[in-house]
């Protein structure tokens, strides 16, 4: 008897079975178009669509692919029987019209060819900032090394030194060399990555030097990615553009939700804008005076977790998290501030022994509770903020208090209300100067972010309302589980099924970098979000 997980995605592949018609051409000679293989029940929405329209457009077979190694041999053999069989990740790809299942796996030739390269460029690593730098081919792959090893050995910071670091290295070259041979021998016409980071983005990378279109698609978002624009989620560069081009009843519209949503946020409520969060950072106070009473500037450092990609947004000035807290442990010893620490309310496992560790290496740092509100550290005199390209960027801002960040890269930087460090002499400078430094914020930059960051860039492409879709499934990560398919097989019509592919079809013809709504020939209007009023 089946469970209701199981009856759902039963009733999933029956219903992409009845939708997407498609001839399981098995035909050599038919360009590949190439999806990712994860377990991602919203994504696989979006992908039942892409695949097709894309395979449409290309007169192509979908193929999927997965190049996560394999330990050895037999676990390669289950993984081959699991495309075969009854397996239901892999029954979902096929009942949208994937033909083939591969596995990126180097070659003892590659893995030789491997072992080449890395002789050559091993030695040449002085610093973290040469590892970062990495380019194989003229295909630069530095940071998505990084951060895979930062990820999959959980530590903070790279010691090159270190055996695990060396044999993640060479392996991660003979995984390049296996997907350059790959896009060089087969007629690829298009992919889908999951990530734009880590090693996933290694055909990413080498696809956009030859000129096939590769797309990061998902259940809220779909992006183009080209040589340009290598990172997802990176149209914060053109906010004050796009904004100067809506009406101005949108934009004054825009500009209130924001003010709303922001007092929303300020006022404790958990998630908005921000699903996946479980605590709220801005609740009452929990605490006595936490800060220190002294004549002294006050500072907060916003800690990131140390294991999740550095590179999101593209290159920052450090190598990584760890880097820019040991440069700021350095810049204690040289100033006469108050420094204090504070991590996210619900960090993960293993950030606060890092963090410690950097408490008992330099004394000038305080660590503050995680729980302690900010509310609560504003009141108490905190004078200045320093963040990565974290979301306290536009927080502190609105609510009166300069912020600094550390990246050019970074959801602020076409925007004034912050501070944007260019290199590390450059933010030596300002850290230094902060007894001097006359900054002005001003609060309208701050709304019109907001709005286009979380308002104007719609999540409702696939379902009605995303927001209220997440809210009824019972939280952000059970779009991860089977339930989503019965939700979203509830609002399905054929309609609805129509303008989706119309909406994807226009979108891929124009070249656009992401998907909005003048796909689905419609302007954007503040109904149109489904937003709380």
């Amino acid at each position: 008897m089946e469970t209701k997980e199981q009856y759902a995605i039963s009733k999933f592949i029956e219903h992409n079975k009845n939708n997407f018609k498609h001839s399981n051409s098995s035909d050599k000679r038919k360009p590949l178009v190439l999806f990712e293989f994860t377990k991602m029940p919203s994504a696989y929405i979006s992908y039942s669509y892409m695949a097709n329209v894309l395979a449409n457009e290309g007169k192509a077979k979908i193929v999927v692919y997965s190049d996560k190694p394999k330990a050895n041999f037999w676990k390669q053999l289950v993984t081959k029987i699991k495309s075969i069989g009854d397996y239901r990740p892999y029954d979902i790809y096929k009942s949208f019209g994937s033909t083939a299942f591969i596995d990126i796996i180097p070659t003892s030739e590659q893995k030789n060819r491997a072992k080449t390269i890395y002789d050559q460029i091993y030695p040449g690593l002085k610093t973290k900032k040469d590892i970062e730098a990495i380019t194989i081919n003229g295909t630069f792959v530095g940071d998505l090394f990084y951060d895979t090893f930062l990820r999959s050995y959980r530590k903070p910071t790279i010691n090159k030194e270190q055996i695990d670091f060396q044999e993640f290295l060479l392996n991660a070259i003979g995984l390049f060399l296996c997907w350059e041979d790959f896009l060089d021998n087969n007629d690829v016409c298009a992919i889908n990555v999951s990530h734009c980071v880590y090693t996933n983005a290694i055909p990413l990378r080498l696809a956009v030097r030859r000129n096939i279109p590769v797309y990061q698609a998902n259940a809220t978002y779909i992006y183009l990615l080209d040589q340009k624009h290598l990172f997802a989620y990176n149209d914060f560069h053109f906010f004050p553009e796009y904004f100067a081009a809506l009406p101005k009843d949108i934009q004054v519209a825009g500009v209130n939700e924001a003010k709303g949503r922001l007092r929303r946020r300020f006022g404790g409520e958990v998630g908005v804008d921000m699903g996946y969060s479980t605590k709220s950072a801005y609740g009452a106070s929990r605490h006595t005076r936490l800060l220190r009473e002294s004549p002294r500037k006050k500072i907060l450092i916003a800690t990131h977790c140390f294991f999740d990609s550095p590179h999101a947004y593209g290159d920052i000035i450090f190598p990584d998290f760890y880097e820019w807290l040991d440069f700021l442990g350095k810049i204690t010893e040289e100033t006469d501030y108050d420094w204090y620490i504070k991590t996210h309310p619900d960090y993960r496992q293993g950030t606060m022994e890092i963090v410690e560790s950097f408490i008992g290496k330099y004394p000038k740092f305080t660590l503050l509770p995680a729980d302690a509100s900010h509310h609560q550290i504003i009141a108490d005199g905190i004078d200045f903020a320093l963040t990565v390209h974290g979301t306290i960027g536009f927080e502190y801002a609105a609510l009166g208090i300069p912020v600094i960040n550390v990246s050019q890269n970074n959801p602020h930087i076409a925007y004034d209300f912050n501070l944007h460090a260019t290199d590390t002499e450059d933010y030596r400078r300002i850290l230094k100067e902060l007894n001097s430094l006359d900054f002005k914020i001003d609060n309208q930059q701050i709304y019109e972010y907001y709005f286009m960051r979380h308002v104007y860039n719609t999540e409702n492409m696939f379902f009605d309302n995303y927001e209220r879709t997440i809210e009824e499934l019972g939280g952000y990560s059970e779009q991860f589980t089977p339930a989503v398919y019965e939700k979203w097989m509830n609002e399905w019509n054929q309609e609805k099924h129509n303008i989706i592919n119309s909406a994807l079809s226009t979108f891929i013809q124009s070249g656009d970098f992401r998907m909005d709504y003048s796909h689905f020939g419609r302007e954007f209007t503040m109904d149109s979000t489904g937003t709380k009023q």
